[in-house]
């Protein structure tokens, strides 16, 4: 069980599985659905982050079990790349020109974002900006996740759905805080707790909580969102805020690979109960 666990977040399925629940996650918010789309959402994020995770192949200096692990199966990553790579393009393609006119810009974070320029002894790329890592991931995920499907199906866009997409900013925002703190003492760039500390990166992430909290009851009052789907929500942003407590740069990867990275997928399974009610 603990080596197909491994597997699955080493080889980045999990994290993938993670987008394709906040991609059904809009499906059921706006009345919506396409096998194509949640397909694509999987296996681009498949893609993105082998992706980028490529260097760490050929990475010699303070190999972490994680590292060593993706050395040890390089061919195999190379093989889901490039299945990944070419299920992103068909299925990219089976969606049609306007589908690929909104992917641009996604897309190309995800390219370039990885990427570093060397000259003068020093190294330039967009991954060497102060914080910008976290907000570039919550957008790309924000937008291919929610506000891509709602543009390619000509949503009118009103307060819901701009809600929506703040409300899936800030959340992915506040999953991607444990792993800056995770990493606290091996980021080579600035990221929030390493700039302002553990315990004042939590009193943000549990501000962005209370923001996403805000905009559900401004939801529930405009009636966008049903009074089960309400609780169903609330109840599951308090348990982020009980993680969050939690989070410290002592805890085991489970608690980072699975409990968080797993969130998205708890959030899909809370919104399928609160929906049956």
């Amino acid at each position: 069980m603990n080596r197909i666990v491994l597997f699955c977040v080493n080889t980045n399925i999990f994290v993938s599985i993670s987008t394709f629940s906040l991609y059904k996650v809009s499906e059921l918010l706006f009345g919506f659905q396409n096998y194509e789309m949640g397909l694509f959402v999987f296996f681009s994020t498949l893609f993105a982050y082998n992706y980028m995770r490529a260097p760490l192949l050929s990475y010699t200096k303070h190999q972490s079990s994680r590292v060593i692990w993706l050395q040890n199966h390089k061919k195999f990553i190379y093989f889901l790349l490039f299945i990944s790579g070419f299920c992103t393009i068909w299925l990219a393609v089976i969606l049609g020109l306007k589908f690929i006119k909104l992917l641009i810009l996604p897309a190309l974070i995800s390219l370039i974002y990885p990427l570093l320029i060397r000259m003068n002894n020093k190294e330039y790329g967009l991954r060497k900006i102060p914080f910008v890592k976290i907000f570039l991931i919550s957008f790309t995920w924000s937008y291919v996740t929610l506000l891509l499907p709602s543009l390619y199906y000509d949503f009118h866009v009103d307060y819901f759905l701009i809600s929506s997409f703040f409300q899936r900013f800030l959340f992915v925002i506040v999953i991607s805080i444990p792993f800056d703190i995770r990493d606290l003492y091996y980021d080579h760039i600035k990221t929030i707790p390493n700039t302002v500390g553990v315990y004042r990166s939590k009193l943000f992430a549990w501000f962005c909580l209370f923001l996403i909290d805000m905009l559900l009851i401004i939801n529930i009052i405009n009636h966008n969102i049903t009074v089960p789907v309400f609780i169903g929500f609330f109840l599951f942003f308090e348990l982020c805020s009980v993680v969050i407590y939690f989070t410290n740069n002592d805890q085991s990867s489970f608690f980072y690979s699975i409990l968080v990275e797993g969130l998205s997928i708890v959030m899909y399974l809370f919104l399928l109960i609160a929906l049956i009610f």
